[in-house]
């Protein structure tokens, strides 16, 4: 004679009604659903972390919209160019910040 307990209650499964049982199987069908979906949702959300972590990596090669600003410079300028540097926004105002100080 198993028995189950309900709201504090305890109950003989063997003398409950036959509606009684459908429910409460109906009902540990639904747990096992809502486990196995609580699996597959935090089986997502590490393969999502991962994703976000590679992404970032990717994205660190990517230049970003409006980050970079290129000067031209006048050719009679420069005789020889070794190597370019392409300063983001916050480098070409911390340098041009620099230079109107150094003027003063």
């Amino acid at each position: 004679m198993p028995n189950i307990q309900i709201d504090g209650k305890l109950y003989d499964t063997d003398t409950l009604p036959q509606e009684v049982k459908g429910h409460l199987a109906a009902m540990q069908q639904c747990d096992q659903k809502i486990n196995s979906w609580n699996m597959d949702i935090a089986i997502a959300q590490t393969a999502r972390t991962a994703y976000a972590a590679e992404l970032n990596l990717l994205l660190e090669q990517v230049a970003v919209v409006g980050a970079e600003k290129v000067e031209v410079v006048e050719a009679e300028e420069v005789d020889e160019v070794d190597e370019v540097e392409i300063l983001s926004a916050e480098e070409v105002e911390v340098l041009e910040a620099e230079e109107i100080e150094a003027n003063r």
